[in-house]
């Protein structure tokens, strides 16, 4: 996906802050963290002509519970790398999803009536800065970027998203996998399916 298109769909990369460090460590920081999400925020925001309050004491608090289920999730198996990068930005947006840490303070004016934009800011805010995270990561690991589907555009998922994440905040982890062209096992979206087959294929034999 060229930059253009990449902007177009709302994964404004270049909002990220630069970091010596390689993309994937540096999400691990608290201070990058916080950094990153307030600008792509604030970029978003411009973008579709909206104001997010953010509050950092949540956002931190969101930080710390991702870095720990991301940790403690990650595969041993280096062939698991390119897909635990959408896994755990599936992750990331769950967390932020359990509890929102900002809030639009006006509908947006730059953005069509029939957009997630104007539908959910919020959500769609948070589910943008995982796809950019993850899209900058991907072309820094892998020379490729996220391959994001038209689902990102359907309102009706955006809709079934609000309704079912207001249930259980680990549906986001399923809608970020979908939106990135994956099968989400929607009974367990948010535990790794190499390592859940793993497991499963061990307690088979096991049996």
């Amino acid at each position: 996906m060229s930059e253009s298109a990449d902007a177009a769909r709302g994964i404004l990369i270049e909002a990220l802050p630069p970091t010596n460090e390689p993309l994937r460590i540096a999400a691990r920081r608290l201070r990058w963290f916080r950094l990153a999400f307030d600008r792509f925020i604030r970029a978003t925001g411009e973008q579709i002509g909206c104001r997010f309050e953010l509050d950092e004491a949540r956002l931190a608090e969101i930080f710390v519970r991702w870095l720990r289920v991301v940790e403690g999730q990650k595969p041993a198996l280096r062939a698991d790398r390119h897909d635990y990068f959408a896994f755990a930005a599936g992750l990331m947006l769950r967390e932020l999803m359990a509890t929102l840490p900002i809030k639009a303070q006006s509908t947006p004016t730059k953005a069509d009536a029939d957009t997630a934009a104007v539908f959910w800011p919020e959500g769609y805010a948070c589910t943008m800065f995982c796809l950019t995270v993850h899209s900058a990561a991907m072309r820094q690991e892998f020379h490729e970027g996220a391959e994001v589907s038209d689902a990102i555009d359907d309102l009706r998922q955006w809709w079934s998203f609000r309704e079912n994440v207001s249930h259980d905040p680990a549906f986001s982890a399923g809608f970020l996998q979908m939106v990135l062209g994956h099968q989400p096992n929607w009974m367990m979206p948010d535990v790794f399916r190499a390592r859940l087959g793993r497991e499963l294929a061990a307690a088979r034999v096991g049996g």
